[in-house]
Formats: C-alpha cells, sequence, structure tokens
C-alpha cells in the first residue's frame, strides 16, 4: 500500500503548474523586461499568486495575487522598491496571498543581476 501511495504521489507531482522560466541560467535584470512563465494542466486551479522570495536573505515578496493560470507567460514589473539583486531568487507560484505556503509549483534558483545604463548585464554565475 505504501509503495502505491507513493508512486500515485510521483505520478500526480508530474501532472502540476511547472515554472519554466525564470530558473537556472534564466535569470532576471534590474531594467527587465522580466517573464514568468510556466506549464499546467486542466485539473491545476485557475489562478495562484507570484512570489518572488531568497531563502538566503529572507526576502518575499508578492508580484500577483489572481494571476490567471491559463496565459502561462506573465511579464513581471519591478516591486514598488525596484528588483533587488542577488543570488538563490525563486519565484513560487502560491495557492493565494492568504495561503503563502501552500505551493503549487518552485521555479528552480535564478539571479537577478543589476544592469548598466547603457544596457548590458553585469555578468554573474548561475546558481542551480
Amino acid at each position: 500500500m505504501r509503495v502505491f501511495t507513493c508512486l500515485l504521489l510521483v505520478a500526480s507531482s508530474a501532472f502540476a503548474y511547472q515554472v519554466t522560466s525564470p530558473g537556472g541560467n534564466q535569470g532576471w535584470t534590474t531594467s527587465g523586461p522580466n517573464y514568468l512563465t510556466w506549464v499546467r494542466v486542466d485539473t491545476d486551479p485557475a489562478n495562484f499568486t507570484a512570489v518572488l522570495e531568497n531563502d538566503n536573505t529572507g526576502y518575499n515578496e508578492i508580484l500577483y495575487s489572481n494571476v490567471d493560470g491559463t496565459l502561462g507567460t506573465l511579464l513581471c514589473s519591478a516591486p514598488s522598491g525596484g528588483w533587488t539583486t542577488g543570488f538563490a531568487f525563486r519565484v513560487n507560484l502560491a495557492q493565494d496571498p492568504e495561503h503563502l505556503d501552500t505551493l503549487l509549483a518552485q521555479s528552480n534558483q535564478f539571479n537577478i543581476t543589476a544592469t548598466s545604463s547603457g544596457g548590458s548585464t553585469m555578468s554573474s554565475a548561475s546558481i542551480q
């Protein structure tokens, strides 16, 4: 019975929201444009809340709530204080603003890098 339950959990996790960008080598910059992309199946919740977090620094900011999951892509504007630069960020797709710990999906870690006034991105190593 335990084996069946584990297999069922693994199989069901393969059919859920998945963040396809950002993550790994696909990071964000302080000047943007910064896109959040995902895939979903019909049985996923219709909406979610997009949250930018960094466990290393404790940074946690709701980017958008009540996102239409059928869109598949969202152009993310900078938060009111601008983009925070650093390493090991993630975007979480949470159930709603009241349940930020109930995750539907989570991106791989990525970096947010500063851009110079000329528009070129400062280089940095990606964390995966």
